[in-house]
Formats: structure tokens, C-alpha cells, sequence
């Protein structure tokens, strides 16, 4: 049997979908061996993006997932310019001013986190105790210990307890959902690590990099927050758009994966795979390569040979909290606050059901109707995952006790 492609790739979230573009750039018109196509991308659902969907409704649009994309690297520059979206073009929105501002709640409150020395000095946010710990992290020596480290304990060990509680722990709380406690800071946030690594501080690593040391050609300063008009689903789908005729396909059922035994490889091929289209037909192909691109918590469900399935076994059995992301719209008057910024973030010691709330219609144009505004308010996480059921009750009540939000929604997703 010829192989039917260089790569076979399963799963076509946005980790699939950016391996597939990079094969076809880099094997663009190439052919060999009888080779007929350098890849072929597997999709279970009947879309592409994974968790970047968005939906347009009434006036309002609302993410499934991340809102925005953060440009500070020219190759993701580039790619958008490969598959048609120009950073400046009709459909690319550039961050407003004010998202660059974000609250953290405490006592009820959300305060604004500091931007500047002076602001660090007066904020509420932090204790005066950990306002002098954090000055004195450029002191602070290098991890000596050999095991793994949280980021719990890196933050600790540079900035102290309070800073940990009042900024990082929400921050983590607002990126991952997750347990700081268990958060490998040098896999979970490596630039953090490589600023200790390399320079003993991050203060004073941070300090140089902006003075030109450690130049990364391929690093973009400032960086710009970015999102596209008809919702983040633009740059999936582009991407899509983009691949050869035929390489993508969907509602793909897989039913097998198989390792060819080497010695009897006759063009190189190690993979085998059959799997129903979305006819419910008997596909098969075979691979020299194989990516798996899925939710880590979705491996145990693919026919992966034994000796795979129990390499992987650590990767699927990690743990996965259910978040919830539940977008409201609502008359601007209804609600008291300003609404001037990113959203807020939310202390664990604060109790809240809620992980935190972007402010979806302050951060880009075009999400909401004239006069009305959209929060997208985020429930669940390793702190209160009973919260994932998504009462709107009770997320109404939080935000009328954080926002001063009166009105009844207006939309909801």
C-alpha cells in the first residue's frame, strides 16, 4: 500500500491546525516516494479550532475561549500574514487602550493593578511587608533544589506570600484554572524561569532584556493584543482555508492506530490508521509520521497501541478542573462600574464562585450593541470546581456585589 501521506495529524484545535500550515509551507509542491500529500489532518467534530470558536448573535459576540491573541513574535506575525489575515487589515482589531489596564478584587473591591513604581507604592493590593519583600528580589539566590519547582514556591521564594495570594495566584488562576501549588513554573511560565536562569533575578533580567541583552531576533517590542472582527474563530478558520484541497478532514471517527513493524516497511511507513468519514465510510491510510494534537484528557479515548497508551499514561491521567465561561450582555447603564480595562481577576481567599471577568466589550470593537457592554465571566477551576454547572443566579448576584450590575441580562451564552 502507498503511504497515503508524510504526516498524519489528529485533532484540529489550533495546535493541529499550526503543524498542518508549517508542513505545508515548508513541503509547499514537494512530493516523493510516492508521496501524495505531505500531511492529512484528522478532526473528530465538524469544525475546526477546538476551543476557539466564537458566536455572533442579536449584536453581540461571544468567545467560547481566549479572547485575544498576543503578538510578540514575528513568526505568528507572519503566519497571519500566510494565511490572509494582515495585522492591519479590515478584519484585525487592535486592542483598545484601556485593556491594558487590570483589576484585582480584595475585600469585595477590584482594585487596578499598578503599572508603575509610584502606583506599586500606594496600591491597597499589597501589605507593606510585601511591598518591601518584593523589592528585595534581586537579593534572592537561584533555586538550589534538584526537584521539579511550582510556581507557588518560585513566587514565594522571589517575591514572597503576599505576592503570591494578591497577584500571581489569581493571574494563574485567570491563565490555567489550575493549582499553583502543582504548576511547574518552568514549563507553565518559562519566560519567568529563564529570567532567574539566566540573569539570578527576574527585576533585573527584566531591566536588561529591555536594554537590548539577550537580543531574540524573532521578538516583537512593544507586543499588540490582537482579535478579528467576526470573533477569535477567524484565525482557525483561516487557517483551514489556507491547507491544500483534501488534507482536512471532518467528523472523523478514528478506529485504529497500528506501528508497522519496521522490517516489514516497504516505503518508510511506521503508522496505519483507519477511521469512519462523516459518511460513516471505512477510511484507511499510512504514515511515516504521527501528531497528536488533542486534549490531553482525550488520549485515553483513541485506539493507541499498549506500549503507546502507557507512555502517554502520565499525560492523560493529569488533571483537567471544568471551567465554564459564561458571557452576558447587559445595558451599559445597569451596570456602576467603569468597565476601564481587561476584566478582573479574583482572590482565592475572597470566596468568590467566580475565577474572574473579562471585559469583553472595553477590550475590542463590535462585541456588543451601541449602549450595552459584554462580561464573560468565568467559573469552575481547581478552587471551586462545583461552580462549573454554570448557575446564572449566582453569577448575577457576584457581579451585582463586585460591578454593581442592577439590570437583568441582556443576552447570554
Amino acid at each position: 500500500m502507498e503511504i497515503t501521506a508524510e504526516t498524519a495529524i489528529l485533532g484540529a484545535g489550533i495546535t493541529g491546525l499550526c503543524v498542518a500550515h508549517a508542513l505545508a509551507q515548508s513541503l509547499h509542491a514537494s512530493s516523493r516516494d510516492g508521496v501524495q500529500s505531505a500531511f492529512q489532518l484528522l478532526e473528530s467534530s465538524d469544525k475546526v479550532g477546538g476551543a476557539l470558536q466564537s458566536t455572533i448573535s442579536d449584536g453581540y459576540l461571544a468567545e467560547h475561549g481566549p479572547n485575544s491573541i498576543l503578538i510578540k513574535d514575528r513568526r505568528v506575525a507572519q503566519m497571519l500574514n500566510e494565511i490572509g489575515i494582515k495585522e492591519h487589515g479590515n478584519e484585525s482589531l487592535i486592542a483598545r487602550e484601556e485593556a491594558q489596564k487590570r483589576y484585582i478584587v480584595q475585600g469585595g473591591q477590584p482594585h487596578a493593578m499598578p503599572s508603575t513604581p509610584l502606583g506599586m507604592l500606594r496600591t491597597p493590593l499589597f501589605s507593606l511587608g510585601g511591598k518591601l519583600r518584593f523589592g528585595l528580589e534581586p537579593f534572592i539566590g537561584k533555586y538550589k533544589g534538584g526537584a521539579e519547582e511550582s510556581f507557588a514556591s518560585f513566587v514565594r521564594r522571589r517575591l514572597g506570600p503576599d505576592m503570591l495570594a494578591s497577584a500571581a495566584g489569581p493571574f494563574v488562576s485567570g491563565i490555567y484554572a489550575g493549582n499553583p501549588e502543582k504548576l511547574s513554573v518552568r514549563h507553565a511560565f518559562p519566560r519567568l524561569w529563564n529570567l532567574e536562569h539566566n540573569y539570578g533575578s527576574f527585576i533585573i533580567g527584566a531591566l536588561a532584556l529591555q536594554f537590548g541583552a539577550g537580543k531574540n531576533p524573532n521578538r516583537l517590542a512593544p507586543s499588540r493584543m490582537l482579535s478579528f472582527r467576526s470573533g477569535m474563530h477567524t484565525m482557525p478558520r483561516a487557517i483551514a482555508d489556507s491547507l491544500p484541497d483534501e488534507s482536512l478532514q471532518l467528523q472523523c471517527k478514528v478506529q485504529s492506530i497500528e506501528q508497522i513493524d519496521p522490517q516489514v516497511s516497504q516505503n518508510g511507513e511506521k503508522w496505519a490508521l483507519t477511521w469512519l468519514n462523516d459518511h460513516g465510510e471505512v477510511q484507511a491510510g499510512q504514515y511515516r509520521n504521527l501528531v497528536l494534537a488533542v486534549p490531553h484528557h482525550r488520549l485515553a479515548s483513541l485506539p493507541l497501541p499498549t506500549s503507546m497508551r502507557d507512555a502517554l499514561a502520565p499525560l492523560a491521567e493529569l488533571e483537567a478542573p471544568p471551567v465554564t465561561s459564561l458571557v452576558l450582555g447587559f445595558k451599559r447603564d445597569d451596570i456602576a462600574h467603569p468597565l476601564d480595562g481587561f476584566g478582573m481577576l479574583i482572590k482565592q481567599d475572597e470566596n468568590s464562585p467566580l475565577l474572574g471577568v473579562l471585559f469583553s466589550s472595553s477590550m475590542f470593537n463590535g462585541r456588543a450593541p451601541d449602549g450595552h457592554v459584554t462580561l464573560t465571566c468565568m467559573m469552575g477551576g481547581y478552587i471551586h470546581p462545583e461552580f462549573a454547572g454554570n448557575d446564572e443566579q449566582i453569577v448575577l448576584d457576584e457581579l451585582n456585589r463586585l460591578l454593581g450590575v442592577t439590570g437583568s441580562p441582556t443576552f447570554r451564552h
